[in-house]
């Protein structure tokens, strides 16, 4: 597979260790959805006479950590990766870091996917008779293949909390929802899903069956995704502690 991109991924280091297929060409321009194009599963629906409308991509964001954990991680949210076919949950655990001169603290951002591990950080129930597990089975099992061939693309992110730099912001899990195609899969830190060359072969793969490019055929995202180019440029995750543990 070849790459097109202005910047590296973690995988694309694979295809100078097993050679260059051209047949498959992946341009991977990192485009940002503009909120009226946003897959309506992600949009936020209302909430009225005491019945819940949300889907269970937005009823993510109304499960609570639990008590005790509060004072470790003040905020979080979650975000879900579509790769090749599938969707993957992952949430962003927001720890305080060094105070800057602004009375704020700073950042640090802890990335999980482990399903186990989040049974054990959330409340198991919220308000209503909404279950954690049950919203996020409901994600995982989604059957998004519609996505990305309407996306004609391997890979996607909605973004529940794009940019945060500050633990103090007012609205600790919905401040800036983005919905991207094509991000960089390092910085949602996807090599916890899968290592360099899975992902890579699984990208190779899909583009070539799924999506069925032809040869030396450029894979393109449809026009009307083709609306900012925003990217990454302004934005990347703060690292975590040296001495921290990977969940």
């Amino acid at each position: 597979m070849l790459i097109i991109a202005k910047k590296k991924d973690y995988y694309d280091g694979v295809a100078g260790t097993t050679g260059i297929d051209k047949t498959i060409v992946y341009d991977r321009q990192i485009i940002e959805v503009e909120e009226e194009d946003i897959p309506k599963i992600f949009a936020k629906k209302r909430y009225h006479f005491g019945r819940n409308d949300q889907s269970s991509f937005h009823n993510l964001f109304y499960h609570s950590l639990k008590k005790e954990l509060h004072i470790v991680y003040p905020n979080y949210t979650h975000f879900v990766v579509g790769f090749c076919g599938k969707l993957y949950v992952g949430w962003k655990l927001y720890s305080k870091g060094e105070e800057i001169y602004s009375g704020n603290n700073k950042v640090i951002t802890t990335i999980t996917y482990d399903f186990e591990n989040a049974k054990k950080l959330f409340e198991p129930q919220t308000w209503g008779s909404r279950k954690f597990v049950d919203d996020v089975n409901n994600i995982i099992n989604y059957d998004a293949i519609e996505l990305f061939r309407e996306f004609n693309a391997p890979v996607f992110v909605y973004d529940g909390d794009y940019g945060r730099t500050s633990i103090n912001e007012r609205c600790s899990n919905c401040n800036h929802p983005k919905f991207f195609i094509n991000p960089l899969l390092k910085e949602y830190q996807f090599y916890k899903v899968f290592d360099a060359v899975q992902a890579f072969q699984e990208v190779q793969m899909f583009l070539g069956g799924v999506l069925g490019r032809g040869e030396k055929e450029i894979v393109e995202v449809g026009d009307k995704y083709k609306i900012a180019q925003h990217g990454f440029d302004k934005w990347s995750f703060r690292k975590e502690p040296e001495d921290g543990k990977r969940n």
